[in-house]
């Protein structure tokens, strides 16, 4: 019998806090921290890496827990700072209503290693792809959007709807439906067009060696956010945009003024010590 089993039994809760739960106590006291952890446990024990938020979610939140009416408003105010303070994604909970973070998805990686299959949807992940595990199942199910709360600049927007547009007109035709590396779907269209391109010159990737481009090309453009690092999408798209223009194997940094108008975390003021970008260039050529 399948294991269907999406939530978690327990989490871990470190001694020594992080800065940004301490300031929740520090504003709100213990019941600013209690709400916090009771917040993960709602998070880790219904669907392991998130759960919805809404007012319906908050009167049963109170109700499940022993908060008495008059305290609706304190919990609200711990809700709001939490978000405020990154402990949740601001964006994902005015995009879906949703509270979760990349520390969150993080321990629910960990934590669920080890099962047959997990399935996370796309919209929601904050996770790069190196960091998903292979037994997860990226899903593309439609989510509910609280419209009001979107703020999406409108070219970008008709970017990514011709991506999907495409995406689902190739699923209708029977064709594969393409391979998922980054959530965002500029990104991964980039990647999929370094892929095929190394295709097209005879030079194929193997599973391993697409696997090294994602880590390298993390490296080249990872920026600092908080307890997380992120990479910068639109670098990372112009350095696959520069590999395929030159018909190149390999992943590199970005040309001097070819830079555009990337954030300004770039790649320069990163240590680069931890990856030998010789040795990953290497294998992934032979790969």
């Amino acid at each position: 019998m399948a294991n269907n089993k999406v939530g978690l039994d327990y989490f871990e809760l470190d001694c020594q806090m992080e800065e940004k739960v301490r300031l929740i106590q520090a504003e709100f006291g213990l019941k600013g921290f209690a709400v916090v952890v009771k917040l993960y446990q709602k998070i880790y024990g219904e669907f392991g890496y998130y759960c919805e938020w809404s007012e319906d979610s908050l009167l049963l939140f109170m109700s499940e827990n022993g908060v008495p009416s008059d305290s609706k408003k304190l919990i609200q105010e711990i809700v709001s700072a939490c978000i405020r303070r990154n402990i949740f994604s601001e964006k994902l909970f005015n995009k879906f209503g949703i509270l979760t973070s990349y520390g969150v998805q993080k321990r629910y990686m960990n934590a669920t290693s080890r099962r047959e299959k997990v399935s996370m949807k796309k919209e929601y992940l904050l996770l790069e792809y190196g960091k998903i595990n292979r037994n997860v199942d990226i899903t593309e199910d439609s989510v509910n959007i609280i419209r009001e709360n979107v703020n999406i600049i409108p070219q970008s927007r008709v970017e990514e709807s011709r991506v999907e547009k495409s995406n689902k007109a190739k699923q209708r035709s029977g064709e594969k439906a393409p391979a998922i590396y980054f959530q965002n779907d500029l990104l991964n269209q980039a990647f999929l067009d370094f892929v095929k391109m190394r295709k097209e010159i005879k030079k194929p990737m193997t599973d391993r060696a697409i696997e090294l481009a994602i880590k390298k090309l993390e490296a080249l453009s990872k920026i600092s956010s908080g307890e997380s690092v992120e990479i910068d999408e639109e670098m990372a798209i112009k350095i696959l945009e520069q590999s395929i223009m030159n018909c190149w194997l390999g992943l590199f940094p970005l040309k001097e003024g070819n830079q555009g108008a990337g954030r300004k975390n770039s790649f320069n003021r990163f240590e680069q010590n931890k990856y030998d970008f010789v040795a990953l260039e290497q294998e992934l050529v032979e790969n």
